[in-house]
């Protein structure tokens, strides 16, 4: 599934994160954050899973 850079950005901005607190809050690495925050991709179901509850939005509204 392709990550809508567009849409985390907007989401991050709303709950006042940067990359590493989102990888904080997600559990994830820090290069995964970076990824999802400014070079886009693709990436699993549960990683969507984690970003959107970290970041309080419905996973699919990051999806392209």
């Amino acid at each position: 599934m392709k990550i809508d850079v567009a849409a985390v950005g907007r989401a991050m901005v709303n709950k006042g994160y940067n990359c590493s607190q989102l990888a904080k809050k997600a559990r994830i690495s820090m290069q995964t954050a970076t990824r999802f925050a400014k070079r886009g991709g693709v990436s699993s179901p549960p990683t969507f899973y984690k970003v959107g509850k970290a970041l309080g939005v419905e996973p699919s509204s990051l999806i392209l």
